[in-house]
C-alpha cells in the first residue's frame, strides 16, 4: 500500500483528487488532507509518506517552497497543477511527474504506477534538488542541464553535449559531441516536450537535432542534415521549410 498526503489549498480539488484516487487506486491510501504548506510540512513530519499529491500554487508557502523546508526527501511526489508554461517546463527538462487540473483518470494512474515501480528512494533528493534549481534556471532564463531517464535511473546531461536524438521505438537515442550515447526510457516525443524551448528542433519523425552543431544542409535525398561530427540525418519535407527559417 502507498501512504500519500494530499495538498492543495482548495477543498473542492481535494475532494475531486480523493474521488479519483478511491475509484482508480485501490493501492494509494490517502493519509491526510493538507489545505496549506504548513499543514502540509507538519503531516509530512507526522506519518512519512510514501508519496505527495502536491499543488504548487498556494498562497504563503508554495509547492516549490514546502520541498525546500523538508531536509530529507525520502517520498516520490507528483504535482498537481492548473497550467502554468513555466512549471511545466521545469518538469519535463527534470523528468518529474505532474497532472494537470482537472485530473484525469488514467493519468493518475500512470503516475501513481510509476511511483510503484521506483525502487531507488534516495534518487528522490537529487532529483527534486535538480528540479527546484531548474525552476530559479528557467527565471533567469539560463536553464544548462536535464534530467534524462534510464532504464536503471537518472542521467543529469548538459545540453550543449547533447547532439542530436533518434528514436527507437518506445526509447530513444540521445548522441552526443564527444562521441557515445544513452538509451533512454522514453519516447521522442517526449523528448520533444522537454527540448522545444531550447535550441533543438525536430526534423523528422525518427530525429531531433541541436541546432548549435549543424554543418550543412544538402538537398539530396529530399532533404539531409549533417552534424558537426559528420553524422547525417534525414529532414522530412513538412519540416525542411521551418527549419531552413531557423538559420
Amino acid at each position: 500500500m502507498i501512504r500519500a498526503l494530499i495538498i492543495d489549498d482548495e477543498k473542492a480539488c481535494i475532494d475531486s483528487l480523493e474521488f479519483e484516487i478511491n475509484n482508480h487506486c485501490p493501492d494509494v491510501e490517502v493519509l491526510e488532507r493538507c489545505t496549506s504548506g504548513k499543514e502540509g510540512i507538519k503531516a509530512i513530519h507526522r506519518h512519512k509518506p510514501d508519496l505527495l499529491f502536491l499543488d504548487i500554487d498556494m498562497p504563503f508557502i508554495n509547492g516549490f517552497d514546502l520541498l525546500e523546508m523538508v531536509p530529507d526527501i525520502d517520498f516520490e511526489v507528483i504535482f498537481t497543477t492548473a497550467y502554468d508554461k513555466y512549471a511545466l517546463r521545469a518538469f519535463r527538462i527534470s523528468a518529474m511527474d505532474y497532472l494537470l487540473k482537472p485530473v484525469d483518470p488514467d493519468e493518475l494512474k500512470k503516475a501513481v504506477n510509476k511511483v510503484k515501480k521506483v525502487s531507488a528512494k534516495g534518487e528522490a533528493q537529487k532529483q527534486m534538488d535538480f528540479l527546484i534549481q531548474q525552476i530559479k534556471d528557467i527565471e533567469n532564463n539560463s536553464v544548462q542541464k536535464i534530467a534524462l531517464p534510464t532504464i536503471d535511473g537518472l542521467e543529469f546531461i548538459n545540453l550543449d553535449d547533447i547532439l542530436y536524438c533518434q528514436s527507437d521505438g518506445a526509447y530513444s537515442n540521445v548522441f552526443f559531441k564527444e562521441g557515445g550515447k544513452l538509451l533512454i526510457s522514453k519516447t521522442l516525443r517526449w523528448l520533444e516536450e522537454a527540448l522545444c524551448d531550447f535550441h533543438f528542433f525536430r526534423v523528422h519523425n525518427s530525429y531531433i537535432i541541436n541546432l548549435h552543431y549543424v554543418r550543412k544542409y544538402s538537398k539530396s535525398d529530399g532533404g539531409m542534415i549533417t552534424m558537426e561530427n559528420g553524422d547525417t540525418v534525414k529532414v522530412s519535407r513538412s519540416k525542411k521549410e521551418k527549419l531552413l527559417n531557423m538559420f
